[in-house]
């Protein structure tokens, strides 16, 4: 059933109920909390689920008809003073009705958009990595391309003519080479600088009294003022009340702000009031100037403390109804019931628009902190491209020219045939250009799956002897950075330990991969001096992931390199 019919059914029943409950005398509905309850709800409803013009005729409708039913049993107040009061319990409910829907419709908007904006985030991050790709291959890739060319050549063509100062050369070139990568390498994190803090959401204003804060307690105190001095329970000077009238109303004014203190001063204040002037329950103002203390306490109040103002509130209003007298027309059996029920109504409903207003501004502030983070979310983007890009180049390029130089260098010390030389710079350059024109149009798709046969093809390709046990790791983000790792381990055991054999094992638990390359050689190889992309590289990439990476020599023997990559970004 829609929510418009069920609110216009409870609207007719509580204007109904009251008809049928005089036509058949029963007084126990009419003298009781039922006839105050059902129109509260039914207001509700009609204020949350009707729209606004139905809403405003269905709350003065169901007023004006139980006014007619009130008159009709021979109330006690003038008419105008039923339909005030019926006014305030049909229509309260429906203004509270109405903001908590509108607070909800805000917030499904501030959602909507916080969505969108989260996905142009996603837009502009991965629009400003394909561009860094682009501007680094654009930079970098072409002239170390044509380098590397060259040697492949050089190498091949030394080897056909046995040329034996060629070797020398080649090693110059693949220095050059390192020296250009590494002054590439520089400026890449030279302009990475670290992206600002997102500017902060401003602080929202401590609360304080609005022109709305005055007005309400301002109109309810003259109000009250007016009725207190023309009302047939009125006792004592006409100038007593309305001052009294006033104080009652003015603590109101620091609900928001202090709203436990403005109840209990404003509770205190009825109740002397109530004692030895005009009853404050007695008159139809009273009604509404409660249901705005309480309102306030319900809406302003923090973690439990609402409880205390309740408690408070509800004690002055019972204690407002005690010293009122027997000859007070607001006395009666059932009235404290009543009185207990509004209270409680009145607070529920000022939680209600306090946690929708507290999810709107939570709401804003995440959109406000979207809005004032994409520049920054995109400059961090680009920092970890540079970052993945600089890896990339350090793990083809400047392990290719690493090998080359160890190679030529090699060589020449030893002296003799250099056709073997050649033949594996030569292979070694090719295949670096290879890498590089491939790899880093390719990076960011990570198609390939990591298994076996990858793993022992980069063992072959260094000359590394490779025993690997591995668990199926698909494809996809994490596989590609696993990929990374063992290759920079086992290109350093080429490096630092030539000639020694290695393991590595690729396991899955859970979510992570597990990588661990372990080998069993020493580092007394030659060195040269890297682009510090490396492992430390690695490391940093791995942190951003909430993975980490350590390595370090064995009391065994040998180097080992192990590393906990998430498959989903922590």
């Amino acid at each position: 059933m829609p929510r418009s019919a069920v609110a216009i059914a409870l609207l007719l029943t509580a204007v109904l109920a009251p008809v049928a409950a005089v036509a058949r005398g029963w007084d126990w509905y009419v003298g009781g909390p039922l006839m105050v309850l059902l129109p509260v709800i039914g207001g509700y409803a009609a204020g949350a689920w009707l729209p606004r013009r139905w809403s405003v005729a269905g709350v003065v409708g169901a007023a004006a008809i139980l006014v007619a039913v009130n008159q009709a049993r021979g109330d006690l107040y003038h008419w105008i003073d039923d339909m005030v009061f019926f006014l305030v319990v049909v229509g309260g409910p429906a203004a509270a009705g109405a903001a908590v829907t509108r607070r909800a419709r805000q917030v499904r908007r501030l959602r909507r958009l916080q969505a969108e904006l989260e996905e142009l985030e996603r837009i502009d991050v991965a629009a400003a990595r394909l561009d860094e790709q682009s501007r680094v291959i654009a930079e970098v890739h072409a002239g170390i391309a044509e380098q590397i060319a060259a040697i492949a050549i050089r190498a091949e063509g030394a080897r056909r003519a046995a040329d034996v100062t060629a070797l020398a050369a080649i090693e110059s070139e693949a220095r050059s080479v390192l020296d250009r990568l590494r002054d590439a390498l520089g400026s890449m994190r030279a302009s990475d600088a670290p992206p600002p803090t997102p500017s902060a959401v401003p602080a929202r204003p401590a609360l304080g009294p609005t022109v709305l804060d005055v007005l309400v307690p301002a109109g309810l105190g003259i109000a009250m003022a007016v009725e207190t001095t023309v009302s047939s329970d009125a006792r004592g000077p006409a100038w007593a009340n309305a001052l009294a009238a006033l104080a009652v109303a003015a603590p109101l004014v620091a609900r928001r702000s202090h709203p436990i203190a403005a109840t209990a001063a404003s509770a205190a204040a009825g109740v002397v009031l109530s004692a030895f002037l005009t009853p404050v329950p007695a008159t139809v103002t009273g009604v509404a100037l409660l249901t705005v203390m309480l309102y306030g306490v319900g809406a302003w109040c923090r973690r439990w403390w609402w409880i205390l103002g309740w408690v408070i509130g509800a004690s002055g209003t019972v204690a407002m109804e005690w010293v009122s007298g027997p000859s007070s027309e607001a006395a009666g059996g059932d009235d404290e019931w009543i009185i207990l029920f509004w209270t409680v109504g009145a607070v529920a409903v000022g939680r209600i628009t306090a946690g929708w207003q507290e999810r709107v501004r939570q709401t804003e502030d995440v959109v406000a902190a979207l809005e004032s983070g994409r520049g920054a979310a995109v400059r961090l983007a680009v920092a970890r491209e540079r970052e993945a890009l600089a890896s990339e180049l350090h793990d083809t390029v400047a392990h290719a020219m690493t090998v080359v130089c160890l190679q030529a260098g090699a060589q020449q010390r030893v002296g003799g045939r250099q056709d073997e030389a050649l033949q594996v710079v030569a292979t070694v350059a090719e295949r670096s250009l290879v890498e590089l024109r491939e790899g880093l149009e390719a990076m960011e798709s990570a198609e390939n799956p990591l298994d076996r046969s990858r793993i022992a093809a980069l063992g072959r390709r260094v000359g590394v002897d490779l025993h690997v046990s591995a668990d199926e790791a698909g494809s996809g983000p994490a596989a590609a950075l696993a990929h990374r790792v063992i290759r920079e381990a086992i290109v350093n055991v080429a490096r630092h330990a030539p000639g020694a054999s290695a393991s590595v094992r690729v396991h899955r638990s859970g979510n992570d991969l597990s990588i661990e390359v372990v080998d069993d050689g020493t580092s007394e190889g030659a060195t040269l001096t890297g682009t510090g992309t490396g492992l430390r590289g690695l490391a940093e990439t791995l942190e951003t992931t909430g993975g980490k990476l350590e390595w370090g020599q064995r009391e065994a023997g040998g180097f080992r390199v192990a590393a906990l990559i998430p498959q989903e970004r922590r």
